[in-house]
């Protein structure tokens, strides 16, 4: 078999180390310097002021690396607040791309009917109690995903790249219901989906390259509450 144990020079048994912390070094120097300042009065001057010197510089190197820890926890709580806002967006991103299929159907179809109408025709369409309950539940998924992002609980850029060109066209096709929502005269909701009209202006506003079409794979109004 081969001998994997490293060879020592000649003659020598053992090595034996002894780690060697700071704290110790600076032990030793401290008694050393007293011994000296003990047995040789003529060096009390001479002592006090590399005593103070040293002081000093302790307290510099002290401050440095405290500063240096403080500055990597800092660093690291950043980096760990980051990760859970990731993880938070592709949780969202989870929910809305586990929807069953039927249902992803149900989606589009509506989706397409709403968009070959507008005005009194949509109106009209949505007063239908199925298809009302399938576009609040889907705004209200959108609502909690923009509540996420406005509050900073989530990452934008993350949903920003997956989301951006269903919030802009779903806010573009529905925004006009949704003020008449805010406005009802029997049942006004005033701050009805407030937060996802907020991030659909303001992705609006950013130029990132042309936006794509509407006709985007979609999800479960039922699925995406899980």
């Amino acid at each position: 078999m081969p001998n994997d144990t490293p060879s020592r020079p000649v003659g020598q048994i053992v090595t034996v180390e002894f780690p060697l912390g700071i704290s110790v070094i600076l032990t030793l120097v401290v008694i050393a310097a007293g011994l000296v300042f003990w047995f040789y009065p003529g060096l009390h001057d001479i002592l006090s002021f590399l005593g103070s010197a040293f002081a000093m510089a302790a307290g510099v190197v002290a401050a440095y690396y405290i500063g240096k820890t403080l500055q990597i926890t800092v660093t690291q709580r950043d980096q760990g607040l980051t990760a859970e806002k990731v993880d938070k967006a592709f949780s969202f991103i989870h929910r809305w791309n586990t929807a069953p299929l039927h249902e992803r159907k149900q989606w589009w179809a509506l989706l397409e009917q709403l968009r070959s109408r507008s005005g009194p025709e949509l109106d009209q369409m949505l007063g239908v109690i199925e298809n009302r309950t399938m576009v609040v539940e889907v705004l209200n998924y959108f609502e909690e995903m923009c509540l996420a992002v406005n509050e900073g609980l989530a990452d934008e850029a993350t949903l920003m790249k997956f989301f951006r060109s269903m919030v802009e066209n779903y806010y573009s096709l529905l925004a006009d219901w949704i003020n008449k929502q805010r406005t009802d005269r029997v049942r006004p909701r005033p701050r009805a989906f407030v937060q996802f009209e907020l991030v659909a202006k303001k992705w609006q506003q950013r130029n990132y390259g042309s936006i794509p079409s509407l006709q985007c794979i979609v999800p479960s109004y039922k699925g995406i509450l899980k």
